[in-house]
């Protein structure tokens, strides 16, 4: 809506208190000073229910004198009190030594003024003047860019060419916003979606320091995605924590595209299940990522069943073990054949040790990659039950690839743990006649060390039988040997 103007009435509105300072504003000759003074209100032209504004608060101040500032400016009450302000003090209105106000039923701008009394240097002079003005109209000129141009105009919205515009403009910028609050409370819905889309990210900001809970429940849906960007940022935890059930899914996306890691932090672990589905929908692989340190194990456990192929592909590359040791539990089938596929070398070593027997006969039953094959062989070496599992449930197309492509020394460490009947099945089709040859020489070899240790404790038991003879002449202990191997066989 670029450029779109929006054109207010001004009218009289609520009346404020007078107190001393007041006695200070010079009132043009002939004005009553018993009149009293009201804030300028706006009505909305374009508002079908007539909703009335109260934008211009009353707050000006002097200009710097002895390193400190006078401000006229209204309390809760309505009252107008002067305050005194360091030259330093974070303020922003003391910028501006004007305001606008209604005298009686006439429209006039304030002016505050104050300076060094000469010749002394420790006593300044402050003075309020007053000019009487013809305006009726305000327009507001809204941008997408945020810089909304704010001026007095006609009743069509054509400018005024007046310095009084500026004076407006920096009204609205400066404080303007520490009043939106209020105006939010008055807004009929119809308005409030174009209120709220001039908002500067200033007063987005004000917005996100002065509202409740409900108010910003109220302003939520009519935000872009820019300005809840905008608005999000400056929310506090619990704020955060109370909008996210009011946030449409485009407005989640929106989120979870652009918060910083400590904002996401806050809003991932509360969103619900269909949120949470929701938000991954509308999410690239990359943004997936982005989510996964925040999610609660319920809600990783929920996010696993709605990734597709391609962001579940992506998500396993960053998968810490605690994910694993989880995903080892909950995956099943074609899900987990895809996160074996997906994992590099170390991933996979570590969640195929965290598999069952069951889900390693799962995934060898379809598994071609020859290089993951070897490293899942290798992984699980030290665990025979699980190794035979797997093995047992290679093709025999598979398990001839194995074997022709695992080294002599991984045959020696290796081969006598895999089952002997796929063996002795693909041994006469390998490729490499020498590798047949290797995985009969490391089967003997390994054949020959048992014999080796069989008849070292054989003569072991000789020497016991020999140095003990009450031991050998129990009758239940007994050494037999035969020709081709030393066997010990203990009755």
């Amino acid at each position: 809506m670029s450029g779109k103007k929006h054109v207010f009435k001004m009218i009289p509105g609520k009346e404020v208190f007078r107190k001393t300072p007041t006695t200070r504003i010079k009132w043009p000759e002939g004005n009553d000073p018993t009149m009293p003074i009201k804030k300028v209100e706006l009505v909305s032209l374009d508002d079908k229910n007539d909703v009335v504004l109260g934008l211009l608060p009353i707050k000006l101040c002097s200009s710097s004198c002895l390193d400190s500032y006078i401000c006229l400016e209204e309390e809760n009450e309505g009252n107008l009190v002067a305050k005194d302000y360091k030259s330093d003090s974070n303020l922003d209105y003391v910028k501006s030594n004007h305001t606008f106000v209604y005298y009686g039923n006439e429209l006039a701008k304030l002016s505050y003024t104050r300076e060094l009394v000469q010749p002394f240097k420790t006593m300044c002079s402050s003075s309020i003047k007053s000019k009487k003005l013809e305006y009726k109209y305000v327009t507001w000129e809204d941008s997408d860019t945020g810089n909304n141009k704010y001026y007095f105009s006609d009743e069509a919205g054509n400018i005024i060419d007046s310095p009084d515009n500026e004076v407006l403009q920096d009204i609205m910028l400066y404080y303007g916003e520490r009043h939106i609050r209020d105006v939010l409370l008055l807004l009929s819905n119809a308005f409030t979606k174009v209120f709220i889309q001039g908002l500067t990210d200033g007063q987005l900001k004000t917005l996100a320091n002065t509202l409740s809970n409900e108010q910003l429940q109220k302003i939520i849906p009519e935000l872009s995605s820019s300005q809840l960007q905008a608005l999000a940022e400056n929310l506090t935890d619990e704020q955060l924590q109370a909008l996210v059930d009011h946030l449409t899914n485009h407005q989640l996306k929106t989120l979870a595209q652009e918060l910083n890691p400590e904002k996401l932090q806050i809003i991932v672990p509360i969103l619900n299940d269909t949120q949470l589905e929701a938000l991954v929908r509308k999410l690239n692989s990359e943004q997936v990522k982005e989510i996964l340190p925040h999610l609660k194990v319920d809600q990783f456990k929920a996010l696993i069943k709605t990734l597709n192929d391609e962001q579940f592909t992506v998500l396993a590359k960053d998968l810490a073990e605690h994910h694993l040791t989880i995903l080892s539990k909950e995956l099943e089938g074609d899900q987990l054949k895809a996160l074996v596929n997906s994992l590099q070398e170390e991933q996979l070593k570590d969640l195929v040790n965290k598999l069952d027997p069951e889900k390693l006969e799962a995934i060898a039953q379809d598994l071609t990659d020859s290089n993951k094959i070897q490293i899942i062989i290798k992984s699980l070496v030290d665990n025979p039950d699980k190794l035979q599992a797997f093995a047992r449930n290679m093709s025999n197309e598979q398990f001839k690839e194995l074997l022709d492509n695992v080294g002599a020394e991984e045959l020696k460490d290796i081969i006598h743990k895999l089952p002997y009947e796929k063996v002795t099945a693909v041994i006469g089709d390998l490729s490499n006649q020498d590798q047949s040859k290797a995985i009969i020489d490391a089967l003997k070899g390994k054949l020959d060390e048992q014999s080796k240790q069989n008849k070292e404790m054989i003569e072991m038991l000789k020497q016991i039988k020999d140095d003990m003879p009450g031991i050998a002449e129990a009758p239940d202990f007994t050494i037999v040997e035969n020709n081709n191997d030393s066997m010990l066989l203990v009755w």
